[in-house]
């Protein structure tokens, strides 16, 4: 992955759980800081969980105190210097709707100046992607948006924590389809972390078979998801 990593999608997509996941094992290592440019969705945004990542060494790029819950389009300060700065990884959380590739697009200059990766997480799940097609008009409504190319697909087919195997695989099917019409690879598979030992030798197999399809020439990941942004109900 390079320096800088872009997880957009779909309202439930699950790319804040994933930007959490992915920050907080990248902090264990090397500096990294996540930023919330989720900035019209009012609900399980990454900035919910802004104190518990600084004490795992994640700074959190989220809007003033007094702006947190605004839906509002108020941006986290200190964006751009950051994206400019080589000495730590970054990992932007941002909105597959309008609003938010918008957003994303205020920052397209500087993203293409340097190194980055722009993926798309799609749970087939969701109402605005639950097939080939929709997840294809998705993702190129954000490339035109935000006026940059997307690299790479994340799938996550998830039914939260009733979630069964053969909805992951069921899912992942229709993902591949999708990033066969982008001509995208799919560079990872999200499984629910308390699920992953007792379906291992199944996405294992899964995995090796999306990686020959594509002819990737490095491994995809299974990303172990924790949950981070329970609902307060």
């Amino acid at each position: 992955m390079r320096r800088v990593i872009v997880l957009t999608g779909g309202f439930g997509s699950g790319k804040s759980e994933i930007a959490i996941n992915l920050a907080l094992s990248l902090a264990v290592k090397e500096k990294t800081a996540l930023v919330d440019l989720d900035i019209a969705n009012p609900y399980f945004r990454s900035r919910e969980v802004r104190h518990f990542l600084a004490e795992q060494g994640v700074k959190a790029i989220v809007p003033r105190e007094e702006w947190l819950d605004a839906d509002l389009p108020i941006l986290g300060p200190g964006l751009r210097s950051l994206l400019l700065d080589n000495s730590g990884r970054v990992v932007l959380d941002v909105g597959g709707d309008e609003i938010g590739a918008t957003a994303l697009g205020v920052y397209q200059a500087d993203l293409n100046k340097i190194e980055h990766h722009l993926l798309m997480v799609v749970n087939p799940f969701r109402p605005y992607t639950r097939n080939p097609d929709s997840i294809a008009v998705m993702c190129r409504e954000i490339e035109r948006t935000s006026r940059l190319k997307m690299n790479g697909i994340i799938s996550n087919p998830n039914l939260g924590q009733v979630t069964e195997l053969n909805h992951v695989l069921w899912g992942h099917e229709i993902v591949v389809q999708a990033a066969e019409k982008l001509s995208l690879p799919i560079l990872g598979l999200g499984v629910l972390a308390n699920r992953l030992e007792q379906w291992r030798s199944q996405l294992t197999e899964t995995i090796t078979n999306t990686v020959k399809h594509f002819d990737l020439m490095q491994p995809m990941l299974l990303i172990p998801i924790h949950i981070y942004l329970l609902p307060e109900w």
